[in-house]
């Protein structure tokens, strides 16, 4: 079974970066200590723009994931995180880059793929 890896993306005001920081801190301990279905855990911000936080986490199963959504300490970070945001928090749910399968092959057939840049 593949893991299930959620990314979550979202701004602070400028003004609370600090206890919006310490929180973040604090709650990742807190995940790292009592989750043992989260296998990974890492918070980013933007280099540019430090007010952009983006989290990656994947859970062995949605068993963990589960009790990741009903930990006590998720609750706490929400209380002090939402009304210091900027807009709503953007989630996304991420799987591994795996090989096309044949029939998703056959749909790439005919395009041109020339002027393609990768990201």
């Amino acid at each position: 079974m593949e893991p299930i890896t959620i990314l979550v993306q979202y701004k602070i005001k400028k003004k609370k970066l600090t206890k919006a920081t310490n929180a973040i801190l604090e709650y990742v301990e807190q995940v790292k200590k009592n989750e043992l279905g989260t296998m990974e855990y890492t918070v980013f911000q933007d280099e540019n723009d430090r007010t952009l936080f983006i989290h990656v986490m994947s859970f062995a199963d949605k068993a963990a994931k589960k009790t990741h959504e009903k930990s006590e300490h998720l609750k706490k970070l929400k209380k002090t995180l939402v009304p210091i945001s900027k807009g709503k928090a953007v989630y996304t749910s991420m799987v591994a880059v795996q090989p096309l399968t044949s029939q998703e092959k056959a749909g790439e057939i005919g395009k041109d793929m020339s002027s393609h840049e990768p990201v």
